[in-house]
């Protein structure tokens, strides 16, 4: 029977996997049961893998976060910033926004539900770059639209694009999930105030 060889090539390729493993099986603990009662124990059964293994690969909670933060985002929907942007006017880019926040709010739900941001410090630090990258799309979306300073308008949209509203929405008050991408839109535009009219203004009459 043919030894079978290791070549660190391989044996690199096989830590890498089971570090993947290890991180997956991590992020899908916590979205069970949150951050702070998983443990380090309950990872490595889940991985198959031993609890020195577990370790070894993150020896700090701020390492497994990271791999755990890493491995959740890979699977997440994208923001489409480029179609927010690029929509022709301010109703159509606050519905396409809604429609992406949506999508995220939905997936990340398991993981966000538990609100954990004190005990863990990584967590609020991850959420408030979340926040800050939010924050910079609608601004280059209001520049795009309106004149003057943005960042006070950008402030109160990003507010009501939050989770904690569209949690509460739909979990505690049971509204459909297109029924609040529609308030959601609403809100928006009436956060920014009236649209500015188009309707053309008749002149002043030509005396005959």
């Amino acid at each position: 029977m043919a030894t079978r060889r290791y070549t660190p090539r391989i044996r690199q390729v096989q830590i890498l996997q089971r570090q993947e493993r290890v991180a997956a099986a991590a992020a899908e603990l916590h979205a069970e049961k949150g951050v702070v009662a998983t443990s380090y124990t309950d990872i490595a059964r889940r991985a198959g893998v031993s609890l020195p293994t577990v370790h070894s690969y993150f020896p700090t909670q701020a390492a497994l976060m990271s791999a755990c933060t890493g491995c959740v985002e890979a699977r997440a929907p994208g923001l489409p910033v480029p179609a927010i942007l690029a929509a022709p006017d301010l109703h159509a880019a606050a519905r396409t926004l809604v429609n992406a926040m949506d999508r995220l709010h939905a997936y990340f739900e398991p993981w966000a539900s538990w609100r954990q941001e004190t005990a863990i410090p990584f967590l609020a630090d991850l959420n408030a770059t979340h926040r800050a990258q939010l924050t910079g799309v609608l601004i280059q979306l209001l520049d795009r639209h309106l004149k003057g300073s943005q960042v006070s308008h950008a402030a109160v949209l990003e507010s009501l694009l939050s989770f904690d509203l569209w949690q509460r929405l739909v979990r505690q008050h049971g509204l459909k999930r297109g029924r609040v991408r529609a308030i959601l839109t609403d809100l928006l535009m009436a956060a920014l105030g009236p649209a500015p009219s188009t309707t053309i203004q008749p002149g002043p009459r030509k005396r005959s």
